[in-house]
């Protein structure tokens, strides 16, 4: 039975960061995992050479000890797994795996929140730094994203949570009770 796109994900990713988290190189193997995604992103053609089944073997031996050079004898041990088993395809989704196994960890949540008009940044930390301390959380990474439909205040969407703190979703709100007084 063939595994999903999901599980593989979830497979490998634990097998690297609890092999990461053994060598004590959870840190840094997480920053070299997100500077390949970001190569990655940026130069598909990469992944794709070294996911292509007709190109030879050794080959893409060859190109993956030359972009791998960098990185640390973990991450090259990993990457070299992957090639090795066909599996450099998921490459993108195992790091995505590795990078939630590492917030868990460290107790780092990421979200949205949904404003009408753009947050600076210093907004954005603030926000950032009362709801990590509210939720007991060492960081949370919040983008923005304007919306002015909600017409003032903030959406937070973090994780499973969401707090509705939009003047739309408080005039709704006194809308229904004026309903249901009459």
């Amino acid at each position: 039975m063939a595994l999903s796109r999901e599980e593989l994900a979830a497979r490998y990713g634990t097998a690297l960061f609890d092999y990461a988290q053994d060598m004590n190189v959870i840190d840094s193997v997480a920053e070299e995992l997100n500077e390949l995604k970001k190569a990655v992103k940026t130069t598909p053609s990469i992944l794709n050479m070294l996911s292509d089944p007709i190109m030879n073997t050794k080959e893409k031996e060859a190109a993956l000890a030359e972009i791998s050079k960098v990185f640390s004898k973990e991450v090259q041990s990993f990457l070299n797994l992957l090639l090795e088993y066909n599996r450099f395809e998921y490459l993108v989704d195992i790091i995505d795996y590795y990078d939630h196994l590492y917030d868990q960890k460290k107790s780092i949540a990421s979200g949205v929140a949904t404003t009408a008009v753009k947050l600076d940044d210093d907004q954005l930390k603030r926000l950032s730094e009362s709801f990590a301390k509210k939720y007991d959380l060492n960081e949370v990474r919040l983008e923005n994203q304007v919306d002015p439909s909600i017409l003032g205040g903030v959406i937070l969407e973090v994780q499973d949570l969401v707090i509705d703190g939009s003047v739309k979703n408080r005039l709704k709100k006194i809308r229904a009770q004026l309903v249901d007084e009459d």
